[in-house]
Parts: structure tokens; sequence; C-alpha cells
């Protein structure tokens, strides 16, 4: 059984490869762990953003209803979606469908989500200055 933070393709993928998967409970503990915010849609078939969870300002409440907004702009089906908190270092990549994403220092946003402009307002309810898209 996966535990529900974890994500379950990559806790699979990890446990075929022998490789370490490591994934937190909180947005709490992933501040204090310098672990990243994974976004996920479509049960892991498509990342929809990643960011250290040191730049979230949002409370966790808000950070779900970011991943809710953002999914119902993509593939709007709320049961795949998945918001992790996993250790993953700067310039690695989390795997998943549509070509997966990257960590970076800041915000990365799948290429689609970019095409249909949503970063600023995104960035806006990351920081705390809005509470939906």
């Amino acid at each position: 059984m996966i535990p529900d933070h974890e994500s379950p393709l990559r806790r699979m993928m990890a446990d075929a490869s022998g490789e370490s998967y490591s994934a937190l409970q909180s947005l709490d503990e992933a501040k204090g762990a310098a672990a990243v915010v994974v976004m996920e849609g479509d049960y892991g078939g498509s990342i929809y953003l990643t960011c250290p969870a040191q730049i979230v300002e949002c409370d966790e409440t808000t950070l779900r209803q970011l991943a809710l907004d953002i999914d119902e702009r993509d593939w709007n089906d709320p049961d795949g979606l998945g918001l992790f908190y996993e250790r993953v270092e700067v310039g690695e990549g989390v795997a998943g469908g549509r070509g997966g994403g990257t960590v970076t220092d800041g915000i990365w946003l799948h290429p689609d989500l970019e095409t249909k402009g949503l970063r600023e307002a995104i960035q806006a309810v990351l920081s705390g200055r809005q509470a939906r898209l």
C-alpha cells in the first residue's frame, strides 16, 4: 500500500529501479527539509508544477486549491490530482507523463500551462497575494 503523501507513479518507479524516493507529509515539513512542491494531474500523467517549498507563502489549504484550479484548466480530473512534497535536487527531473517536470530554483510550469498564460496568477497564489487563480 502506497501512503497518500507519496506519488504512486514515482514510488513504483523507484521501487522497480532500486532508487530512492523521499516524500514528506506536509508543506511545513517540506520547508524545513528544503524539499520541493510537485503538482501532478492524470495520476502522474502530467507534471503541472514544481517549486521549492521555501518560496511558497500561501497556506497548505490555498496550495491544495491552487492544484485543483490548475487541474480544472488542464485534465479536469480531480481524482487523478496529486500534491506532493519531495526531496529532489535543483536540476533533477520529476518523472511523469507529457515529458515529466524539472526542479529549478523557482517555479517550473508545464509548457501547456505557460501557453495558457497561467504563470502570473500561479505566482500570485504561491506568494500569498491572491487566494485563487
